[in-house]
């Protein structure tokens, strides 16, 4: 992981507001490191759609895979194969429920979707997981009482 990301969001999380501010700034220079570790890290999937947030960092992954970019599910077409969900910051699932059933819907899959930054306590790794859908974050951050903190309880270090 880049250490430049993650002090970033470290100085970021003073507040909601100023970490979506500080994602919003990132440009393609500092998304890719992180584009080059989902591209090394994750399984072969055939297709990638990038959540608004995520542009930069899907394009920069789809590139170093090889395969195209989507800005949405009816983007795809009828086919098939497995697709990736990109997002910069994956909060509540609902949104992404919605887009996993269009996705089926046009005759792909969706195992995976990975995020540059989870926010644990919004509950979306557990409804996507209830769908079979995997969920891959390179940085986990919690909502706390005194503010959002990196996750300490059991974070995914598949990123390590």
């Amino acid at each position: 992981m880049s250490v430049h990301f993650r002090a970033t969001v470290a100085q970021a999380l003073i507040s909601e507001q100023m970490l979506e501010t500080e994602l919003g700034r990132m440009d393609a220079q500092d998304w890719q490191p992180i584009a080059d570790l989902f591209a090394a890290k994750l399984p072969e999937f055939d297709a990638v759609i990038g959540l608004p947030d995520a542009d930069l960092l899907a394009l920069a992954v789809a590139k170093a895979r090889g395969v195209p970019l989507y800005h949405s599910a009816s983007s795809l077409g009828q086919g098939g194969g497995e697709v990736l969900v990109m997002t910069a910051q994956l909060q509540g699932g609902q949104p992404l429920q919605t887009l996993a059933e269009q996705i089926q819907r046009a005759g792909w899959t969706l195992p995976l979707v990975a995020a540059a930054i989870e926010r644990t306590n919004k509950g979306a790794r557990t409804l996507l997981g209830e769908m079979g859908i995997t969920v891959r974050a390179v940085l986990q951050v919690a909502d706390t009482p005194a503010g959002l903190v990196f996750e300490r309880r059991t974070p995914d270090r598949w990123a390590s």
